[in-house]
């Protein structure tokens, strides 16, 4: 009926208004951190307030889940009790005395199922609580599925026609671009990617670049984890698993597990860069390559140059003019001593130490560089 506003409301407009107001009940069981907030006092920190609130709740639920197991053994044992009554009342026991027993027992496990009801009516739920996964899966479109010719593809033909994205992809530091990375190159997901990646770490480290090694056992690490992940689970395509395994790593455990697997991953690595180092080492030694050590700390290879390839500025030969030049100049050069070019030049009349500077700076042996005022303080003085 409708309500007329020109008349006096009556008993039946009010239990009409009462039947269409919204039952909110049902959402007291449901637990909500942001409603922790109203209790809050304005000097707590509200982080803090919710999180105390959280073991709280976490404590009492414990408490009372511990208390419904219990209840629920005593229920089962009492029971199993008028079971074996039952059976020696239909054996002719005292049926009084054995009525008396189950009765008593009942009226036990009918005082604990109203605090089991109790329980279940107090008990919070939290939004993780009330739902769960079913089922998860990955739909990939066949339209973009890897090609076959990919996946028979030898080492070096893999690595050269995907060199550019392999790069790319071992230069990315966070899981979202590297998983955006490998669902838009699937190819990628493939053995012939792990062993470039193991690779490229091997000389990485033999370069002594280890904290780039490290960034690319991590990308190497995640590629491998979705290949054996794959295998383990019966899969043909590798992306079938590649949307589970970077939501796993959304877990704070799950990723102190890689950062752990890269530091332990890492040690192999430097142990085996050590062996291949010692082993161009000795193979340097046989074959009678010398070598020096950098001001980097690093070893490098005297190279034999050819006349034309150390043709100076000037079209000299820098090891003709070092030849020809007096010892204390030669020893000046090679020891690479400025003052002591300075002082052999200073012995020579200014003729025969113009024509020899010359011949130095034609022969690259001496770079005059005007324009650095440092090296012109330091330039030999020939007035």
């Amino acid at each position: 009926t409708a309500l007329d506003p020109r008349r006096e409301p009556s008993r039946e407009d009010s239990g009409n208004r009462t039947r269409m107001a919204l039952n909110y009940s049902k959402w007291d069981n449901i637990v909500c951190s942001s409603d922790d907030d109203e209790d809050c006092h304005p000097n707590i920190d509200k982080k803090l307030w919710r999180r105390l609130m959280k073991e709280k709740r976490e404590r009492k639920a414990y408490e009372e889940e511990q208390r419904k197991q219990l209840l629920e053994k005593e229920n089962a044992a009492d029971e199993k009790a008028i079971a074996e009554l039952e059976s020696k009342l239909k054996n002719g026991a005292d049926k009084k005395e054995t009525e008396g027993k189950i009765a008593g027992l009942k009226g036990k496990m009918k005082k604990r199922n109203r605090e089991l009801l109790a329980i279940f009516r107090r008990k919070k739920y939290t939004p993780e609580e009330m739902c769960h996964v079913t089922d998860e899966r990955t739909i990939v479109n066949s339209e973009k599925a890897i090609p076959k010719d990919v996946k028979n593809m030898e080492y070096e033909e893999y690595s050269e026609k995907f060199e550019k994205k392999l790069e790319t992809y071992s230069k990315l530091r966070t899981e979202s671009l590297s998983q955006g990375f490998l669902i838009k190159n699937p190819e990628l997901l493939h053995e012939h990617c792990a062993g470039f990646l193991l690779l490229k770490c091997l000389d990485a480290e033999m370069k002594g670049n280890t904290a780039t090694m490290k960034e690319i056992v991590r990308q190497y690490l995640i590629v491998r984890y979705i290949l054996d992940l794959t295998k383990s689970m019966a899969k043909k395509d590798p992306r079938d698993v590649l949307l589970p395994f970077f939501k796993k790593l959304e877990d704070k455990e799950k990723m102190a597990g890689i950062a752990d697997e890269v530091e332990s991953f890492s040690k192999k690595i430097q142990e085996r860069a050590k062996v291949k180092l010692e082993e161009a080492r000795k193979e340097r030694e046989e074959k009678g390559v010398k070598t020096f050590v950098g001001e980097d700390g690093k070893t490098y290879e005297y190279v034999e140059l050819s006349k034309e390839e150390r043709i100076g500025p000037g079209g000299l030969d820098p090891i003709e003019v070092l030849q020809s030049l007096p010892q204390s100049m030669q020893d000046a050069f090679q020891s690479k001593d400025i003052e002591a070019l300075q002082t052999a030049i200073k012995k020579l009349p200014l003729e025969e130490a113009k024509y020899h500077m010359d011949r130095c700076t034609k022969s690259g042996l001496w770079n005059p560089a005007p324009d650095s005022e440092e090296v012109k303080e330091k330039a030999p003085a020939l007035d």
